[in-house]
């Protein structure tokens, strides 16, 4: 092997490794780049998974019952317009609880911040009057007469099972918070992993010494502002500055509620909690006897109901005696407010504007329904997973089926993810995202389209250009739509061969310069080629002065014999139209015309056609017996005197042609002698002088075949025939040769 082929093989062998690595890179960069997003998980990722999870909800929102254990006494707008603005004096919010105990409430829950003192009460409005005796008189005349009751709304709480609110800051001092119930741990220290706050504003500490339960309220909502997570428990600094665990309104709520004393948080690296010994965060809280599985930040992730009017009493309607005994018993009362001019307004998944007091209702409905949705720990690498197996089986649809099944098979694929998800959701409670899987499988199955596109477009260009000067436009753009079929290599099929070939050229060269001799074959093989496309044939090669083209290969052809026929039929009546221009030209020029002819050899059969030659160089053509047969038919012409020999395999396949029998000839390379026909015409040129002349030379060739020795008689007769004298006289070479 010498050097350039080396080097060509080289490059050869680079091109395709280039081309195969940036197809690879193709092919996985919409998987690489979904893995990374699934693992890195941008703020841009979260908030477009959250808006599925939200819209999960509004499709299917938790069922709320009216024998869920919370209600919310609701000093809204009708309650502030019977009874007075806000706030409302602290007697008034005593009498509230104390008529709720009364009714049976298993806690009462303010939320409601009592961060200062009671400015509308007679006993804090005598304060602001000057320190004389006088004062404390008119005070104590108060007290004796029932008119005010001394710190009314703390000696109620200390009689009955309350709760109340506090808030968490990032500024100000740190403090020491009077934390009422105790903590026991298992695992990793739950502070690590808690939201830390600096300070905080407590209730007054005559109302904190009696309540029995004291929580922050606190929201934590995500990036766009929407409470879809509530927290259970918080860090806070102490006024040492040592963070302790603090609970929200809503574990204090449920703890006060079930008369427990100790809330106990499990965490990793607990007993039957595997985390291999890494600190992964909090896994469940547990109060009294509510299990509540927890995001590793200690938070619950809420599914919500919505806005329940069976939910809400009006704050007035305790007041008046006027509410249902059986919507307080034994249920959590929420005191908060509802009234427009309230600042506490919050946006849920459903809702756009929601009273706090209603998002601390729906935390504990959703634990004491037994609610538990979650993002599994376990999400990104299942999601990973379906991603990676989405993206590969949309692109090898998209590589190997038929467009419009994989488009549909790609479409099924992407509602299998939406639907697996929203069925885990609502059937499970478990929140996987069907965005990243989606998308990756819709890029992959895009990026690979774009790829096969661009390959076949490339592949139709190559068609198009290689082909345009050889088929007809018809067949180039039929070749087009289907370029795999032309591979290094072909198939066998049956096809019609035709060469031509001018009569005398090397005479005529010899008289003619190298630019006259261009012009000539030009002006034949422009309107022989044409012919040759227009019966939709395929123009091999020219060889020489000749043509060789073939029917039915790439595209089939049907009855391409006939095609052929037709076409050397075109090609002599072509050629005769050229010959009588070029005579008149020399006539007229003053010089002698030598006559322009062609011979035609034609042939039917099985061939191997494709694309032959090297990776480096090849030609689409044809290769076989049928092939030779062809060539040494168009040579026979001369010998036989008729201007088309066809095979008999040719005449079999277009009964539509009248041909007249050659008799048996002897081929270079066959080892027996072919039966072959002359190309007379078209059916339609049939007369009942052609058919009488058939008759006499048939007998002329019974003759030849007898070797009968009056042959010469026999020739003479049937050129002497009247009626088949036109015809003799076309065939009077061959009458000659046979004798």
């Amino acid at each position: 092997m010498d050097k350039a082929s080396l080097i060509l093989g080289l490059r050869d062998r680079l091109a395709k490794l280039w081309r195969a690595s940036l197809g690879a890179a193709l092919w996985c960069a919409p998987i690489a780049i979904g893995l990374a997003i699934c693992f890195a998980n941008p703020p841009v990722a979260d908030n477009l998974r959250n808006l599925i999870f939200d819209n999960y909800q509004r499709l299917s929102p938790r069922t709320w019952t009216p024998d869920l254990p919370v209600r919310v006494i609701d000093i809204d707008d009708a309650s502030l317009e019977k009874l007075g603005q806000w706030p409302w004096p602290r007697s008034r919010l005593s009498d509230l609880a104390e008529k709720l105990s009364g009714l049976g409430a298993a806690a009462i829950v303010f939320d409601v911040l009592f961060a200062e003192r009671d400015r509308l009460t007679p006993e804090n409005m005598l304060t602001q009057l000057p320190d004389i005796p006088e004062r404390d008189a008119f005070r104590d005349a108060l007290v004796a007469k029932g008119l005010i009751k001394t710190d009314s709304l703390a000696e109620a709480l200390g009689t009955m099972p309350s709760a109340l609110a506090f808030v968490l800051t990032f500024e100000g001092e740190p403090r020491d918070i009077p934390v009422k119930t105790g903590f026991a741990t298992l695992g990793d220290d739950p502070i690590l992993f808690l939201t830390r706050f600096h300070s905080a504003i407590l209730p007054l500490p005559r109302l904190t010494e009696k309540t029995a339960g004291l929580g922050a309220i606190n929201w934590l909502p995500d990036r766009d502002l929407i409470v879809r997570k509530a927290p259970l428990l918080f860090a806070a600094d102490n006024a040492g500055g040592t963070p302790v665990m603090v609970p929200s309104l809503d574990t204090e709520a449920l703890r006060v509620a079930q008369g427990a004393d100790t809330i106990i948080v499990k965490s990793s690296n607990a007993s039957g909690a595997q985390a291999y010994g890494a600190s992964t965060g909090i896994i469940s809280v547990k109060i009294g006897n509510a299990l509540i599985d927890t995001e590793s930040d200690g938070m619950v992730r809420v599914r919500f109901a919505g806005t329940q009017a069976g939910r809400r009493i009006p704050a007035w309607r305790v007041l008046d005696g006027l509410a249902e005994p059986d919507d307080i018993r034994d249920k959590i009362m929420l005191i908060g407010s509802s009234a427009a001019a309230q600042t506490d307004i919050r946006s849920t998944p459903l809702e756009a504007a929601v009273p706090g007091v209603d998002i601390h209702a729906e935390v504990i409905e959703h634990i004491a329904s037994g609610a538990h949705l979650a993002r599994p720990d376990y999400a990104p690498g299942l999601e990973a997973i379906l991603l990676v197996l989405g993206g590969i089986v949309t692109s090898l649809l998209a590589r190997f089926a038929n467009p419009i099944a994989a488009a549909l098979l790609t479409v099924y694929v992407i509602m299998g993810f939406a639907g697996a998800s929203f069925l885990a959701f609502q059937r499970a409670d478990l929140l996987f995202d069907p965005l990243l899987p989606a998308a990756t499988s819709l890029a992959s199955y895009t990026t690979m389209t774009v790829s096969v596109y661009r390959r076949s477009e490339r592949q139709r260009r190559f068609v198009r250009q290689a082909f345009a000067r050889y088929l007809a436009p018809a067949l180039v753009e039929r070749l087009a739509e289907d370029p795999s079929r032309l591979r290094l290599g072909g198939e066998a099929r049956d096809v019609t061969v035709l060469f031509s070939d001018i009569r005398d050229f090397t005479a005529r060269a010899e008289a003619l310069t190298a630019q006259e001799v261009v012009q000539f074959l030009n002006m034949l093989h422009t309107p022989l080629t044409e012919i040759v496309l227009n019966e939709n044939g395929t123009l091999d090669k020219y060889i020489g002065d000749g043509l060789m083209a073939f029917w039915n290969a790439p595209t089939d052809v049907p009855r391409h014999a006939e095609h052929a026929c037709r076409a050397a039929l075109a090609m002599r009546e072509a050629v005769a139209l050229i010959d009588a221009k070029v005579a008149a030209e020399t006539i007229e020029a003053g010089r002698s015309h030598q006559p322009i002819d062609i011979g035609i050899g034609i042939s039917s059969g099985e061939v191997f056609v494709g694309n032959i030659g090297s990776q480096h160089r090849f030609d689409y053509s044809i290769v076989g017996d049928t092939v030779n047969i062809a060539a040494r038919l168009e040579a026979a012409t001369k010998v036989l005197g008729v201007p088309i020999i066809v095979s008999e395999q040719t005449v079999q396949a277009a009964p539509d042609f009248l041909f007249v029998c050659l008799g048996h000839i002897d081929l270079k390379g066959k080892s027996r002698a072919l039966r072959v026909f002359a190309l007379h015409g078209s059916a339609k040129t049939d007369t009942a002088d052609f058919q009488r002349f058939l008759a006499v030379h048939e007998a002329v060739l019974s003759a030849v075949d007898r070797k009968d020795i009056k042959i010469h008689e026999i020739i003479a007769a049937a050129q002497a025939h009247p009626e088949s004298t036109p015809y003799a006289k076309f065939y009077a070479g061959l009458l000659r040769g046979l004798a």
